[in-house]
């Protein structure tokens, strides 16, 4: 009698078809066919990987492309179903605002930013402004929320959203455009959840700048003449671009965990954990900057 060969097991790589999944999203939400609000509906799917944990470990002994077919079109019929309902939810309702805040004896502020779902545009004012702040604001359901108070030349500004009957938007549903004087010294703070966000700080005084960014996209461009920035940012599920401009010198320490790294290493060569300039210590500005990123793209350049 002959023996059977026992029924070998094989696990399917569900981490490998889930990065898969996110990356076919990522890549469509940067060429902008799909919107970066999609995924305040799309996280209501959480129970799906559930699901999907439990067919690799029912049909481990099927054949291995068959059931990871099978979960992607499961992951892809979630998309569609988010696409689908996220489209019949969007608010109707706009308001626009436009907000300015005059100069007069400030020396130094600090600036906090709470921006949700939608599009985040900053820059500086032209030089020579006597304004320390122009904004203007499209929201859809929902409003920029103002808090400015000075004190003894001292000036702290919170910016936030204001929700009416809101739901998360695209760039399209909510849209804010800043602008800061490039005199002031700054401290600034930006908290950004499923937003698109242009950042040019190029021409403004910053000593530190903090960003949390959840499941967007980022093009950051550092300040050029601040003398020391301390920078930090933390993002999850996010595309991140870094901008260090021309004669800048930079220290920079990653920490990532599944994102994709892109650096310029004759430009900043690594030394131990960091990547540094190697005239970081002479020069007369410089950055410091702490990333922390998990799942998505970081480039450095």
């Amino acid at each position: 009698m002959s023996e059977q060969k026992p029924q070998t097991e094989r696990y399917v790589p569900v981490w490998g078809i889930s990065l898969l999944f996110l990356g076919i999203v990522f890549l469509l939400q940067t060429f902008n066919v799909l919107p970066w609000g999609l995924w305040g509906t799309l996280w209501r799917f959480w129970p799906v990987l559930i699901i999907i944990a439990g067919l690799s470990i029912l049909m481990r002994r099927y054949n291995l492309w068959l059931v990871s077919a099978l979960i992607l079109a499961l992951l892809l019929g979630c998309l569609g179903i988010a696409i689908w309902q996220y489209g019949s939810s969007l608010p109707a309702g706009e308001t626009t605002r436009s907000y300015s805040e005059s100069l007069g004896n400030l020396r130094l502020a600090h600036i906090q930013i709470d921006f949700n779902a939608g599009s985040l545009i900053m820059g500086s004012l032209p030089a020579g402004s006597l304004n320390f702040i122009e904004a203007d604001s499209r929201v859809k359901n929902g409003d920029m929320r103002v808090d400015f108070q000075r004190q003894d030349g001292g000036g702290t500004l919170n910016l936030s959203t204001e929700r009416v009957n809101w739901q998360f938007g695209d760039e399209a549903e909510a849209r804010w455009e800043v602008r800061v004087n490039r005199t002031i010294p700054l401290t600034m703070e930006v908290k950004s959840a499923v937003g698109n966000l242009e950042l040019d700080l190029s021409e403004l005084d910053i000593n530190e700048f903090q960003m949390d960014l959840d499941a967007g996209n980022c093009i950051l461009k550092m300040p050029s003449s601040s003398g020391t920035t301390h920078a930090y940012i933390k993002a999850d599920v996010a595309n991140v671009e870094i901008v260090i401009p021309e004669g800048v010198a930079a220290k920079l320490k990653m920490d990532t965990d599944l994102s994709a790294f892109e650096m310029d290493e004759s430009r900043l060569p690594r030394v131990g954990d960091y990547y540094i300039s190697s005239d970081f210590e002479s020069a007369e500005n410089r950055i410091e900057l702490e990333l922390d990123c998990d799942i998505g793209r970081v480039r450095v350049e």
